[in-house]
Order: C-alpha cells, then structure tokens, then sequence
C-alpha cells in the first residue's frame, strides 16, 4: 500500500492499513484543495467517515498525517541504499536508491505514486509544511550519511564526504521537486524527469572527486 508496507495476512492488519491510507489520502486532498493550514482534523475525520478519535489513533497530528507517505519513502530510500552494490561509486549509489524507491511508488497499483506526487506539489506550496518535513528530515540523513561511511569505510567523525554527498543529493532531489512545482502544468512525468536529470548531473563529478580524494 505504502513504500514501507509489508505483506499483511490478517484481516484486522488489512483493515488498519487501508483505514490509514484512506485518512492519508483525504487528508493530502482536502490540504491540496483547501489549503494545509485551513483544513482541520475534524474536517480531515469526516471527509474520511472516522471519528476524529480514530484519526488520533493512527496521527497524532496534521504533521504527522501530511509527511506519513514521505517519511515511508525516506526509510524506503534508506533500506533500498543498504541494498545497492558495494562496488557502486558512493553518489551513485545514493542516486540509484532514490531512483528505485520512485520507480515502486509510480508502478504501485493503489494510487500511491500519484499520491506521492500530490505530497510534493502540497511541501512546495505549503511552508510550514515544508519547515515541518526539514526538520524530520535531518534524521534520515544523518542515518543516511553514517551508513554510507560504514559502507565506504570511512570514520564520519573525521571525514565530511559522507555527509556532503547525501547533502548534495538531497538538495538535487529538492531542486528538481522546486523547479517541478513551479511548472504551469507540471505532470509525475515531469518531476520524474526533473530527478533524473538533477542526480545524473551529481553523479560523475561527486563520485569522480570522492575517488580522487
């Protein structure tokens, strides 16, 4: 259902997730048409048809229910990284990840990737949105940063390159979602695009100065 969704056998585990999509589908197209600050929970609750106790149950606020799908992409990108070829140069790697995290959202069969979509034009028109997701966002790098160092062997306390890298790839991912935004009639086709060219444009010169260092 999600980047981070698992097989689900249960019946009750299967209802819980598709409750839980559905408050965070409603919830991304009532900020999308309305607005994120002007919408409510209580209006988020009965546009889902669930008491705003359950909501409760599943996010303990707006934050949380609006940033839910890309912090599943984030630990998605951070499992897919720990997957890629050791021989794979560092910002390769990184931007392969990303890559391949996209690409499962976009060939999900539930609406997933166009929701994700939706969640990127709703970050870039929503600035305390935005400075929300920043903030949940250093943790993911930093994990993202200290595991490249294991995976180059490298002491992150001593050598920036870890940290430089995911830096450098994070904000050619959030150029690319920038520039999308601004497009009259921007399509997933075209932010797809947009990544692509952002991290291809990273990959030579990064990896070529990191093995040179």
């Amino acid at each position: 259902m999600t980047a981070e969704a698992r097989p689900v056998t249960g019946l009750r585990e299967r209802k819980k997730l598709r409750t839980r999509y559905a408050i965070i589908s409603t919830a991304v197209t009532l900020f999308v048409e309305r607005g994120y600050e002007e919408t409510t929970v209580a209006e988020i609750a009965e546009a889902a048809e669930v008491a705003p106790r359950t909501f409760f149950r599943y996010f303990a606020t707006k934050d949380e229910v609006a940033l839910a799908l890309i912090t599943e992409t984030d630990e998605a990108f951070f499992r897919e990284l720990q997957t890629r070829p050791t021989g794979e140069p560092p910002v390769t790697a990184l931007a392969n990840a990303a890559r391949a995290v996209v690409e499962q959202l976009m060939q999900a069969d539930d609406g997933t990737g166009e929701l994700w979509v939706r969640i990127q034009w709703l970050l870039e028109n929503s600035p305390p949105l935005l400075a929300a997701y920043f903030q949940r966002a250093l943790s993911i790098e930093d994990r993202l940063a200290r595991y490249l160092a294991e995976r180059e062997g490298v002491d992150p306390t001593t050598d920036l390159r870890p940290f430089l890298a995911v830096g450098a790839v994070v904000t050619a991912v959030r150029a690319a979602h920038h520039q999308w935004s601004t497009l009259p009639d921007g399509t997933s086709d075209d932010l797809l695009r947009l990544r692509d060219e952002a991290l291809q444009a990273l990959r030579e010169p990064l990896d070529r100065h990191w093995a040179s260092a």
